[in-house]
């Protein structure tokens, strides 16, 4: 393999692309891309499923604090163990284990026999194989590039990621309408194949490093770096608003059936617009790369993505609703992979896991307890006041955590390695 602690003329971060030309990197964003679209599709299902079965928004809401619950009092374990372990090995243990969920609530929802405590259970259950799951995944990237093409590989992922929103609610609203939920959690279930046939075929690993204190002391270094560092603390605060009180499913399943009143299709063009708009907000990200301040983007990202998701909660037509979604999802796909970019460049190799595992508690460990909020508020003062309140709230902590914390607004991103990474193959 040859060194690219030096990075080449064409290994530089000039290109909207070049996290692609890594072998490795590509056969992981591709099995994710697959694992991701149904993902989503699940995501969808279980939402409409357990709306359907309970006419509840508190019950909906309460399949949030299962998710949630795992990931925030797990979630640095995870981190700890992505940095003592081969990560790539990890994930194929986590992977097949979603799998094997998967395949059980399809066969619930197909039999019949699916009963609210059942999808509570198994989203228990995958929540905390997630708690691995997501930090170790996050942390190998930086083993598939070198660090100068790493701002490039997180707004690729994120490409990813809000593109599959796209397509992922649009395959579920086809397959709940013809076959039943249960066509989208089997779905979903195959689609984990995409993740293990990649992670067969990669060759880059991440050994992890053993420390002699043992795995409590790992776990506290980790803890101990992130309190010193003020940016990525801030980021984080910033992260946690948005997963409470930001756009989540739930809250879009309510304004379809019950606000706007356009069924399981409306919802599905819902949750496309927000796709293509994350696409919009991807294809931005890739074009600017390193060249410019992503500190002053991740700033008006932020304004954009609370004044529209507040703006939607007052909006009574659906075309319009469509048009703020997507605004909405733009704006949180730029916000997202900067907020990422500046986590993983600030970060050391050795301590990729333990910084995601904690950021995953402000994220995908507090995002569930949005729908818990939407359940808790939306009862007593309406879903569109709990969407404007939670679009304003949002908009409120960025700027105020901004204006304690200026390092965030002159952020800018080096493009060549502060860290470095070797041992990585690039391969047309």
């Amino acid at each position: 393999m040859e060194n690219l602690s030096q990075p080449s003329r064409a290994d530089r971060s000039d290109g909207p692309f070049v996290a692609f030309q890594f072998r490795d990197f590509r056969l992981f964003w591709i099995g994710y891309f697959v694992s991701q679209v149904g993902n989503s599709m699940q995501q969808m299902a279980v939402s409409w499923l357990l709306y359907d079965m309970t006419r509840s928004a508190l019950q909906l809401g309460l399949n949030g604090a299962f998710r949630a619950v795992p990931m925030i009092v797990l979630g640095l374990f995870g981190g700890t163990v992505a940095d003592r372990f081969d990560r790539r090995r990890v994930l194929f243990v986590t992977q097949t284990f979603l799998m094997i969920l998967a395949f059980v609530l399809g066969f619930l929802a197909q039999t019949g026999y699916v009963k609210v405590w059942h999808v509570y259970a198994l989203t228990l259950l995958a929540a905390i194989v997630q708690s691995v799951d997501i930090p170790t995944r996050q942390a190998l990237v930086p083993s598939l590039v070198p660090r100068s093409a790493l701002p490039n590989a997180i707004a690729l992922n994120s490409m990813l990621w809000k593109s599959t929103i796209l397509l992922g609610p649009s395959l579920a609203g086809i397959a709940i309408s013809t076959v039943g939920t249960d066509g989208a959690f089997y779905a979903n279930a195959l689609s984990f194949l995409g993740v293990v046939i990649a992670l067969f075929f990669m060759k880059s690993s991440s050994a992890g490093t053993v420390s002699a204190g043992g795995f409590l002391r790992d776990l506290l270094q980790g803890l101990s770096y992130v309190r010193t560092q003020k940016i990525i603390l801030a980021i984080m605060l910033m992260e946690a608003f948005s997963s409470v009180f930001g756009l989540d499913p739930a809250m879009l399943t309510i304004f379809a059936r019950d606000i706007l009143q356009v069924g399981a299709s409306g919802l599905g063009f819902l949750q496309s617009a927000r796709g293509l708009g994350a696409i919009v907000g991807s294809a931005f990200l890739v074009s600017i790369g390193n060249t410019r301040a992503q500190g002053k983007v991740l700033v008006y990202s932020a304004i954009v993505y609370g004044l529209s998701f507040a703006f939607f909660g007052l909006c009574q037509y659906f075309f319009l609703s469509l048009v703020l979604i997507f605004v909405t999802g733009a704006a949180d796909t730029i916000w997202g992979a900067v907020r990422s970019t500046i986590l993983q460049t600030k970060t050391p190799d050795h301590l990729q896991g333990r910084v995601m595992g904690v950021f995953g508690l402000s994220s995908r460990g507090l995002s569930p307890l949005g729908q818990v909020e939407t359940g808790l508020i939306v009862p007593v003062i309406g879903a569109r006041e709990t969407t404007f309140f939670g679009g304003s709230l949002v908009l409120c902590a960025s700027l105020l955590t901004v204006w304690r914390v200026p390092a965030i607004y002159r952020f800018r991103t080096k493009t060549q390695g502060t860290a470095e990474v070797s041992g990585i193959k690039r391969s047309r």
